[in-house]
């Protein structure tokens, strides 16, 4: 509950920016076919209580939504009472750049998954300039992994997914 409290929190602003005519996270911007997707989660970390992850997609007008722009936020989630909060934002970090989805043959099965590419220029606060790999799901989600687009075993018992909003 209080996981969503903060999620709900973190969101406002860029949703509202994102744009006005969304559907299920989608917005159309009005400019031919180009539309906007935003997706979010809670992710675990090793040293906070979790990273809260918010990452809008700009797809580029090319009708087959397959490339364009991202914005990423990821803010570490600290435990503590202070001021009577159960939770607290700590550490933040803002990533632009250019994204693209792929298809790849991983372990026998047709895999697909975006590539985020960050651009250092646009970079703030501890953002890690590393490509990102999320693997694409047919639900309406993104789940974070490495470059080998597996997920470990660790992985699989921890969720690394993010949902369109």
């Amino acid at each position: 509950m209080k996981k969503t409290i903060l999620l709900s929190l973190a969101l406002a602003p860029l949703a509202l920016a994102s744009c006005s005519n969304c559907n299920n996270g989608s917005c159309n911007t009005g400019n031919g076919g180009d539309k906007e997707e935003l997706y979010a989660g809670f992710l675990p970390a090793a040293d906070a209580e979790g990273f809260l992850y918010t990452l809008r997609l700009d797809y580029d007008d090319d009708h087959n939504f397959t490339d364009g722009d991202f914005a990423m936020t990821q803010t570490a989630i600290m435990g503590g009472e202070e001021g009577g909060m159960p939770y607290k934002a700590g550490i933040s970090s803002y990533t632009e750049g250019d994204f693209r989805i792929k298809s790849k043959n991983v372990n026998g099965v047709d895999t697909k998954y975006m590539e985020l590419v960050p651009d250092a220029k646009e970079s703030l606060g501890t953002a890690d300039n590393s490509t990102v790999y999320f693997l694409v799901n047919g639900d309406n989600s993104l789940t974070l992994v490495g470059a080998d687009l597996t997920k470990s075993a660790t992985d699989s018992v921890l969720n690394y997914t993010l949902t369109l909003k």
